[in-house]
């Protein structure tokens, strides 16, 4: 397939920061359920004039980041197949990490997942889905917001009070959740370990404690997640001895390893960096 010349005067503008924050916006549109996309939806969906998306998908296509079908329709390009590759060696964890989190997995009878911060939002970065039917499905690469959850309150375990206070005003939560979700965190510094209860979905819980680094600092959180109705008070100990054994595993025998990983052990040490209080 012939790839259309851009038209004069469709690069990118002077302000080329704009022009790529618009161009993530549209490539933000695509997903396993969303793989076309279209001038009037995606002109809806970002509010920017169609003339922009137009030459936005236009650009994307010249680039091969997009394919497209000469019906005004495009699809993920070639590039994208390039980068995925790329990203997915970039992120690969040792076969003994994915090897505890399925084993995890198998004893809780729930989803595992492994969580770092990444600025205001908290993202997957490795998981094994539970064994039964009805299960809490977060798929590795997914965003999620920091001021929910089990997992948000052990990675905040640590962090300055701006950025709590910068997190939970993107909360669609009234004060009085959010300074629940505080005393939350300030009770997960004690116990070691947090849960959660239909914070962000109905009907879905968490269990998550930290998984320190070298120097004893959370560098990112595992949890088991299920529906509410399997995670009662007198089944939590259990899942949180089983959370301990794994994370245990994963601080000495894995995370060490990592260390032939730059990408992996570099995002997860900035973990606990950016915007977090120094450990004593």
């Amino acid at each position: 397939m012939k790839y259309k010349a851009i038209p004069e005067g469709t690069e990118p503008d002077s302000n080329g920061v704009r022009s790529v924050n618009r161009a993530s916006r549209i490539l933000a549109l695509l997903s396993r359920d969303h793989m076309m996309l279209g001038v009037n939806e995606t002109s809806i969906l970002t509010g920017l004039p169609k003339t922009t998306v137009l030459r936005l998908l236009q650009t994307l296509e010249h680039s091969r980041v997009l394919w497209g079908h000469g019906n005004g329709r495009y699809t993920p390009g070639p590039m994208l197949l390039q980068w995925a590759r790329t990203a997915n060696d970039a992120w690969l964890f040792p076969p003994e990490f994915q090897g505890i989190l399925v084993d995890l997995a198998q004893r809780g009878n729930e989803t595992a997942n492994v969580y770092i911060r990444n600025g205001l939002h908290r993202v997957c970065i490795a998981q094994a889905p539970g064994p039964q039917n009805l299960r809490h499905v977060v798929m590795v690469g997914d965003e999620l917001p920091l001021w929910a959850g089990a997992a948000s309150k052990i990675l905040l375990v640590d962090a300055l009070e701006e950025l709590v206070e910068e997190i939970l005003q993107l909360s669609p939560n009234d004060p009085r959740s959010q300074n629940e979700f505080r005393l939350s965190m300030m009770q997960a510094a004690q116990d070691g370990y947090a849960v959660s209860h239909a914070e962000r979905d109905t009907g879905v819980s968490a269990v998550s404690i930290p998984i320190s680094g070298d120097d004893g600092a959370c560098i990112a959180a595992l949890s088991l997640s299920g529906p509410t109705s399997r995670f009662s008070e007198d089944r939590l100990p259990g899942l949180i001895l089983e959370l301990q054994r794994a994370a245990e595993m994963l601080s000495r025998a894995v995370i060490p390893e990592l260390r032939n990983n730059h990408v992996i052990l570099s995002r997860l040490k900035n973990n606990h960096k950016e915007g977090n209080s120094t450990p004593a």
